[in-house]
């Protein structure tokens, strides 16, 4: 399973921005967060989101989340803590900054989901959100942003291309 996981002081994660995570929390976890450069994150709307989370990372996410008083939850609303679990220690590529060079980028992120891959009107596949088309590309290298129309357009995503679990659907 890899989907996105949110650190989350509310009750849902949808609800963070109505208790968020404060700037003294983040003085609480600066250290970890600055041991695992390469985690794949952003903070926003009060709460911190990690891309393609499973559980090499879930027990590094609830060390975090247990000194802020917060919690660690999917995105289908579950949560997840140590009660019961060992969760195994993050992997040591999450210790290096991805944006230190080339070579250790190309190593981060995934062949299928590489910047260079996407362009407009490309049609891409994502686990959960299914197939898309790309509309709008923005950035370079691991800022690399790609929005993609999902459902006929009904549905609109701003992805990290170095991030997401996209995959090109060849013509």
């Amino acid at each position: 399973m890899s989907y996105d996981v949110h650190i989350t002081k509310a009750e849902h994660w949808v609800y963070s921005e109505q208790n968020p995570i404060t700037d003294e929390d983040y003085e609480k976890i600066a250290d970890l967060l600055d041991m695992y450069k390469g985690l794949p994150y952003i903070s926003s709307h009060g709460k911190i989101t990690v891309y393609r989370a499973d559980e090499r990372v879930f027990g590094l996410l609830i060390q975090i989340a247990e000194r802020i008083g917060a919690r660690v939850q999917g995105d289908d609303g579950e949560y997840y803590d140590n009660n019961g679990i060992e969760y195994p220690d993050p992997p040591d590529y999450l210790r290096e900054d991805p944006r230190a060079d080339d070579a250790k980028k190309d190593e981060f992120a995934p062949e299928s989901s590489t910047s260079a891959l996407f362009q407009v009107d490309d049609e891409v596949m994502h686990p959960k959100y299914g197939r898309g088309v790309i509309f709008h590309v923005k950035g370079t290298g691991m800022d690399t942003e790609v929005h993609v129309a999902f459902e006929n357009g009904r549905m609109q995503k701003k992805l990290l291309a170095a991030f997401a679990p996209l995959t090109p659907i060849k013509r």
